[in-house]
């Protein structure tokens, strides 16, 4: 009798795990959030600001095939709220819409540059996406001039969803040097909690399409922007701190345009010099490339051709990172070319007795004597000057 007991009481605890899964949720009453952009609306006053967030909402039977079409019906959905707080905002949603938001599938954060201009608001809205645990860390970022919202209407023709069209549009970062790698929300939480300065892309509207490139250039003080960089000045910071895959650099050769592939580029950074009012920094760039068009009638396989090409791509790799230090040690005064990062690294003492005043204060970053040593090796010339002189 004693064992029948003993038996009952463990039949009755095994109930406890049969209960099921309680919270639940059907797939039909989720709603499925691939994109989001947040906007500014105004200042209600000190450190207190409204702000309007836009979810795009996937709907699934507007997504076409291959065989068959979407029936005509749009393939998402842009849910608009407005509050004082992101999360107070995003419960808000249920309101309005009879699915429950669902943001594991989240591919990019839309932020107006009008959050950006605003001290620390940036990094106070980041902490809801970093702090959530339904957000990835892999969700990508992306700045608006104007209105983030407007950017998840981009509709080009070859796409249902204008936030997988936001998201492959990063995927392109080797074609252009004015485009830098994408940014992670990731990436961004350990930029706030080191106080590093950094830059974020911009993304602009173009009719019904979007085009992704430059960038904007944040405090790691205040985490406020204080600037932007043009595409020449982004194309010198992707080859000063790898920010830039690839891409094609124009440059003459005789006073004929030569277009160069960059296949590889390769960056190596050193301190030469720990002295306050003196920090010589030294860095050098390596870079593979193809000729990938040439005007002139000059042959490309005459090795004086190839070391006066390989001399004006070195030129002009040059020219662009010398706009690029001069932009953000006289105007910007903010140290996004990674110097800071290498002190911390390689020189610790000398960067505790400095960090203070390396962008504030003293400013030791803007007097700092920024040298770039560019060093240029095409690897291929194309085959049709092969092809005439066999002919020949």
């Amino acid at each position: 009798m004693q064992l029948n007991k003993k038996v009952l009481v463990c039949l009755i605890s095994s109930t406890i795990f049969l209960t099921g899964c309680w919270d639940r949720v059907d797939i039909e009453e989720r709603g499925f959030i691939v994109g989001t952009a947040i906007d500014l609306v105004n200042q209600e006053k000190e450190n207190e600001y409204e702000v309007m967030m836009t979810n795009q909402v996937v709907i699934p039977s507007g997504i076409g095939t291959l065989m068959q079409g979407g029936g005509g019906q749009q393939a998402f959905m842009n849910v608009s709220e407005k509050g004082t707080s992101v999360f107070r905002t995003n419960r808000k949603f249920s309101r309005i819409n009879s699915q429950v938001p669902f943001y594991q599938h989240l591919k990019v954060l839309v932020v107006s540059e009008e959050i950006l201009k605003q001290p620390h608001l940036f990094s106070n809205m980041m902490d809801f996406f970093i702090r959530d645990h339904a957000l990835r860390r892999s969700i990508r970022l992306l700045v608006a001039h104007e209105d983030a919202k407007e950017i998840l209407n981009s509709t080009p023709e070859n796409t249902d969803v204008p936030a997988m069209y936001l998201d492959d549009l990063m995927e392109n970062v080797d074609r252009n040097t004015n485009t830098i790698k994408p940014i992670h929300i990731g990436e961004i939480q350990e930029l706030i909690l080191n106080q590093q300065s950094y830059v974020l892309p911009v993304v602009r509207k173009v009719g019904s399409m979007a085009e992704y490139g430059n960038v904007v250039v944040m405090d790691g003080g205040s985490n406020q922007m204080v600037g932007s960089l043009n595409e020449d000045e982004t194309s010198g910071l992707g080859f000063i701190n790898g920010h830039t895959e690839g891409g094609v650099l124009e440059v003459q050769v005789d006073e004929s345009p030569l277009a160069v592939e960059i296949t590889k580029i390769k960056q190596k950074m050193k301190i030469t010099n720990t002295q306050r009012n003196n920090v010589e920094v030294e860095i050098s760039i390596l870079i593979d490339g193809n000729i990938a068009e040439y005007f002139g009638v000059e042959s490309v396989l005459d090795e004086k051709f190839l070391e006066k090409a390989e001399a004006s791509t070195e030129k002009k790799v040059k020219e662009l990172t010398a706009k690029t230090i001069k932009k953000v040690q006289q105007e910007l005064n903010t140290d996004v070319l990674g110097v800071s990062k290498n002190l911390y690294q390689f020189h610790y003492d000398f960067w505790q007795e400095v960090k203070e005043d390396w962008e504030n204060g003293e400013n030791y970053f803007s007097s700092a004597d920024i040298k770039i040593n560019s060093e240029v090796k095409i690897d291929r010339v194309g085959s049709a000057d092969r092809i005439k002189m066999k002919e020949e």
